[in-house]
């Protein structure tokens, strides 16, 4: 039969973690009848009519959060007095989904209580929570049903005999309580992380029920008890291997029915098996069959993410007691250590992106119209894989990817370490035992999602290693660890890979004491070359190479690599200075855009000349919410993301990456944002997959460029000449044959002067004068250098401040500085300029004498022999230098000539007479 998208819809509704119960399926396509009626040529046929029960309990909730209150005291209360609440909820929408946090977020205790009916039908019942952080202890009429430990898997109880008629008093205590000690109750996976642990209710709770005593297994880690895998292709057949698990709940033995089938898009049986199977009183069963399904249809990925119905059905007799539905796809995936991920004997090399689960002013509690949304900007961009980070993410999530085609990185919550701290001691056992039926549970849940492609054992584990032992290796208590969790992946399901997330393998000088390569299927690595440490992606390239040679038969791909973007913060030159890539206790740490973009640039570039990486993730997708960030231009957010917490701007870097990987035609000027502009000649960044790009300033052609000299579908257009006031800057792509235009608007004040703040990244800062400074630019040669900590790598301690400025505001001028031997070539209007030059003597140990060198303006020496120190009379002392200079060539060269130690310059102011 062909069935409508609603009815399909009311399957997802009946959706039990993963499977669907519920609608028949095949009636059409064998002429009908009751459940147990045979078709003209024999084959059993199935009835339409619903077997579970699903009541959805999203509403009339009375929620507390309070640490205070004892379980007794929340027992005895009726509640009323407490907030009333829908699911899904959480506590910490707001102070831990905020780009303005100025304190911690609530962790601590939240107390759920629902009155409730008791269903007319049904003969067994589950009570079905499908996420609650971090631990939850649940009591159902007064009667204690158990305990839960993980915030992202689902957890049923039987409460058969705990239901009453009429009302029911269900009573919930979640607890997200940030762990001190190993032995704490929230002690569990994951311990620590750059993410925020939302506590409450956050997704579903429903009580499901069943119409007989024997049914398909509901206490199965949270699974369905059905579980599919494609076990073979060959010459268009497929063969798909089905296990089914069984419970009979009743007090006799019996034999029953165990129905398998596969169901077209169109409604037609593709295939089917059956079997007969005994199950004793209060026992339960396996069942494994093979359903031949001639003339597949492969789930191809984003290409063609086809999916068929599997259909398992329990029969006790004629009559269905059970049945579970739920989308499948064909398909089977490889991974090699030279050429990469292969779909179905296709090379299809994976690019795309991770993702957490929260969103600004609802942190984890979403919606799956969230969800839908977040996915939709996954594939605007055009990946076609994600990384669910750093945890087990819902249902949904999955069931959307397997519609779209995205092949899922599925991962189980061990980050950081297994010991809170410095790993001075091995995990406990209860630590580990968790952990474990953590893994086992993700992986029964979502076993049968087409679109998971790898289970993770893990995200840099070795954190406790690296930064929490003081830069001094630890105990291994994470690699024991690691191997266990292998092994239950493996056991769980021996049909997909594993994977890992790497810190430091291989990172000289960060740490890598703890190898973890090798223990995995597969493996990843989380770098970030040009934000947290390196110059250069090339770095990134010999790292990988490197670790390639030391594990050759291991697939090794790129879990994470990015950077941060503040969307005010600019820069003219993204080699201009150092990055503030980390708060580490200053009052602002800036993350121009347009370095974001320029990173994302250079690590894409060496990651797609290598053919044996097997995947890429950037990182991350969207900003999100981490307590421990004060960085950008935001508090408590974590801002690499490629698009805002709000879903509602895409960063420049988005469309670098839309450019490159979807079909859509794409033409953007990036830096778009840097309304202000600095200064009057600029290079104008263009990312397009189009055939041609034509841009234009002022209604004036600038100049037009082919794909090919368009390296990475990034058009660069150099020198474009501004005017003093508005600038209307337009790019035309031509996409076969269809124009594409882009348009922005730039103010420049002023189109005569120029103000460098030397060795400075971002640009915008205006000195007491009013003068407005761009970020260093223009440069050739030196280092960058910064004063105070803005970033982990390439700063100067000392935090000595400022002195001989007439305004402490300008002070900023001087905190940065270009040192070495180098020179500036600067596009100047001919005339007469007054040059000023800003110095400081940064090094404290410097002595007079011991930085000693000259200035020259186009080849005639202005200032000679210039000792700052001996100057200033102090370290860290401003001092100016001022001269005249004419132009008469369209530019102004200054060299700085070091005699003795290396020149220094801390700012160039240039005045036009």
């Amino acid at each position: 039969m062909n069935r409508s998208v609603a009815e399909r819809r009311l399957c997802l509704i009946l959706c039990l973690c993963p499977c669907l119960a519920g609608a028949g399926w095949m009636a059409a396509a064998t002429g009908g009848g009751a459940m147990g009626s045979q078709s003209s040529k024999g084959d059993a046929s199935v009835g339409t009519a619903e077997v579970r029960m699903v009541d959805t309990l999203s509403r009339g909730w009375r929620f507390l959060q309070s640490d205070a209150l004892t379980d007794d005291a929340a027992l005895a209360s009726t509640g009323a007095a407490w907030q009333e609440v829908s699911l899904p909820h959480t506590w910490n929408a707001r102070d831990a989904a905020s780009t303005t946090a100025t304190t911690p977020y609530v962790r601590g205790r939240g107390w759920y209580r629902l009155s409730f009916t008791r269903p007319s039908r049904g003969v067994r019942h589950y009570l079905q929570f499908d996420g609650a952080s971090i631990v939850a202890d649940v009591w159902l009429n007064g009667r204690k049903l158990g305990q839960h430990k993980g915030a992202f898997t689902a957890f049923r109880f039987d409460v058969t005999g705990v239901l009453r008629a009429g009302e029911n008093v269900l009573l919930v205590k979640t607890d997200n309580t940030e762990p001190k000690k190993d032995t704490d109750l929230t002690a569990i996976a994951p311990l620590g992380g750059d993410f925020n642990m939302s506590g409450g209710l956050y997704r579903g709770v429903r009580l499901v029920s069943t119409v007989g005593d024997v049914h398909l297994a509901l206490d199965d880690f949270g699974g369905c008890g059905v579980y599919g895998r494609t076990a073979s292709v060959a010459n268009g057949t497929a063969t798909v291997n089905v296990r089914a698990r069984l419970t009979n709940d009743s007090r006799r033995n019996g034999t029953y029915i165990v129905r398998a089938a596969l169901v077209d898009a169109g409604g037609h049986v593709a295939g089917r098996a059956q079997k007969n199977v005994s199950i004793a009183a209060g026992g339960g069963a396996e069942v494994v069959q093979d359903i031949s399904a001639p003339r597949a249809h492969l789930w191809q990925g984003t290409s063609d993410p086809y999916l068929y119905e599997l259909v398992v059905e329990l029969a006790d007799g004629g009559v269905t007691v059970d049945r579970v539905i739920q989308d499948f796809g064909i398909r089977q995936m490889s991974f090699d250590p030279n050429d990469g991920f292969f779909l179905n004997g296709r090379s299809m090399p994976l690019h795309g992106v991770a993702l957490h689960q929260d969103y600004l002013g609802k942190a984890w509690a979403i919606s799956e119209r969230d969800t839908d949304e977040s996915l939709g900007l996954v594939r605007e961009l055009g990946a076609n894989t994600i990384r669910l980070a750093h945890y087990p993410h819902s249902q949904h999530t999955l069931e959307q990817a397997d519609r779209m085609g995205l092949v899922v990185w599925a991962e189980v919550p061990f980050v950081n370490g297994s010991t809170l701290g410095c790993s001075t001691s091995d995990a406990t056992a209860a630590f580990v035992a968790n952990v474990k039926q953590q893994l086992q549970e993700l992986i029964r849940q979502q076993y049968n999602h087409a679109s998971i492609g790898a289970w993770s054992i893990g995200n840099e584990t070795t954190m406790s290693q690296t930064i929490g032992c003081g830069g001094k290796p630890g105990r291994d208590n994470v690699t024991p660890v690691l191997r266990e969790l292998q092994a239950v992946a493996r056991a769980e399901d021996g049909s997909r890979v594993t994977t890992m997330a790497d810190l430091n393998e291989g990172m000289t000088g960060f740490g890598g004491f703890l190898p973890v390569g090798g223990i995995s299927d597969t493996w990843a690595l989380n770098r970030y070359f040009m934000w947290y440490y390196g110059e250069s992606a090339d770095e990134l390239g010999r790292n990988l190479d490197e670790l390639h040679a030391k594990y050759p038969r291991q697939p090794v791909g790129v879990s994470e690599y990015g950077a941060g973007a503040a969307l005010t913060d600019h820069t003219d030159n993204p080699l201009g200075g150092p990055v503030g890539s980390f708060n580490l206790g200053v009052p602002r740490v800036y993350q121009p855009e347009e370095y974001a973009g320029y990173v994302h640039q250079q690590n894409y570039r060496v990651l797609i000349s290598r053919k044996y990486v097997w995947g890429t993730y950037l990182w991350n997708m969207f900003d999100f919410g981490s307590g421990i960030r004060n960085e950008g231009d935001v508090r408590g957010t974590n801002t690499k993301g490629l698009v805002t917490f709000d879903r509602r701007t895409r960063k420049d870097p988005f469309f670098f990456y839309k450019a490159n990987w979807s079909r859509d035609p794409v033409t953007y000027i990036a830096g778009r944002r840097y309304t202000n502009r600095a200064y009057a000649v600029v290079d104008v960044t263009v990312y397009s997959n189009a055939d041609s790009v034509r841009l234009s300033v002022n209604d004036t052609p600038v100049a037009t460029m082919t794909g090919e000299q368009c390296p990475l579908r990034a058009c660069v257009f150099r020198k474009v000449q501004l005017r003093a006031g508005k600038n209307r800057v337009v790019a035309t792509g031509t996409h076969r044959g269809t124009t594409v235009t882009d348009r922005v608007e730039w103010t420049l004040a002023n189109a005569s002067d120029v103000n460098i703040a030397a060795g400075q990244l971002v640009t915008g800062f205006t000195s007491s004068a009013g003068a407005l400074y761009g970020s260093d630019n223009f440069f050739t040669g030196g280092s960058a250098a910064a004063l105070s900590p803005i970033a982990l790598t390439r700063l100067v301690a000392d935090r000595t401040p400022v002195r001989g400025v007439a305004d402490n505001n300008d002070a900023r001028l001087y905190e940065t500085l270009r040192s070495g031997s180098f020179r500036y070539d600067i596009p100047l209007a001919d005339g007469t300029y007054t040059v000023t030059l800003g110095f400081l003597e940064p090094g404290k140990d410097t002595a007079v004498g011991g930085r000693v060198f000259s200035v020259e303006a186009n080849g005639q020496t202005r200032i000679a022999d210039l000792d700052v120190l001996g100057a200033a009379g102090a370290y860290r002392t401003a001092v100016t230098r001022s001269f005249p200079a004419a132009v008469t060539n369209g530019r102004l060269e200054i060299v700085f000539k070091p005699t003795a130690g290396e020149a220094v310059v801390s700012n160039i102011t240039i005045r036009k007479q």
